[in-house]
Parts: structure tokens; sequence; C-alpha cells
């Protein structure tokens, strides 16, 4: 079996990943006290939560194959 032939599946399940686990921790982040509502819209778990998203769409898109992989054939 040719590792380097299923190297897009990596790529792909990796993205699913992040962007699962940005979701999830955008849901769950903390709350104000005696309420539902985030304590400010723009927190350190909101930043994080958005740098995963981006990462996860760009493997995604590495693994589908429109960004090339650089010195790939």
């Amino acid at each position: 079996m040719n590792l380097a032939a299923y190297g897009h599946k990596f790529f792909v399940f990796c993205g699913v990943i992040l962007l699962a686990v940005a979701v999830l921790q955008w849901w769950n982040r903390p709350g104000a006290e005696g309420g539902k509502r985030p304590k400010a819209s723009f927190d350190a778990a909101t930043v994080q939560a958005l740098f995963f998203v981006a990462a996860g769409i760009l493997t995604i898109l590495v693994g589908v194959g429109v960004i090339p992989i650089p010195g790939r054939h």
C-alpha cells in the first residue's frame, strides 16, 4: 500500500476534524454569569475557533486538490 497515494484523504480527514473542533469550541465557550450569552463577542475562544475554521478549510482544499502541494506533480 502506497501511503503517498492516499495522502489527500489524510488532509480531508484532518480538515473535517479541525472544523468540528472549531464548532464545538465556539458552541461551548464560556458564558456570562446567569445567562447563555457569551461574556464577549470577540474573546480568545472565538479567535481560536476562527483560526481552526480557516485552517480546516485550507486543509480540505489541499486534500481535494484545489490548492496544490508544492513539489508534487
